[in-house]
């Protein structure tokens, strides 16, 4: 009986040629899609985007000494070289660099600094005389931003 299932199976041999020939074309598809993918998501070349540093900055302002005061309160320290401010009211916008004399940085004492980094404890009291833009009026509506220049993202948007 034993030879008889042996040769039985052995003469058994439809389909399967086909059913290999499709395992195999299953097999190229997916290394084909997985090489296109892994070209498609890899970085080959591609430049990374620029840090967007992560800071907690409170602002306020003094209408009537025409100032603005940013105190950072946590997260990262940033450059001064890369931070600027655009104040909005009523149609007219100012931008600060922290080169510009109506700028001032102080640490977490309140004495003048001359650190490039703005951190932790640190303010920026900005000057607006002279700027253009009006912010004695008790009515007017001003809006803050915050900017890193160096990815070009605002990094606190605010109504003052």
């Amino acid at each position: 009986m034993e030879g008889k299932k042996y040769r039985a199976l052995s003469r058994d041999c439809r389909a399967v040629s086909e059913t290999i020939g499709q395992v195999l074309m299953v097999a190229v598809v997916v290394l084909a899609f997985s090489s296109i993918a892994v070209t498609v998501f890899s970085d080959g070349g591609a430049m990374n985007p620029p840090h967007v540093p992560r800071t907690d900055l409170q602002q306020s302002i003094a209408r009537s000494g025409e100032t603005v005061q940013i105190f950072h309160s946590g997260g990262e320290a940033i450059d001064l070289e890369d931070i600027k401010v655009i104040l909005s009211a009523d149609g007219t916008q100012a931008e600060f660099n922290m080169s510009d004399s109506s700028v001032t940085l102080c640490d977490a004492k309140g004495n003048t600094s001359s650190d490039d980094v703005f951190m932790l404890g640190d303010s920026i009291l900005i000057n607006t005389r002279g700027s253009g833009i009006n912010i004695t009026d008790e009515n007017a509506i001003i809006d803050f931003y915050f900017v890193h220049t160096e990815s070009n993202q605002v990094i606190k948007k605010g109504i003052l």
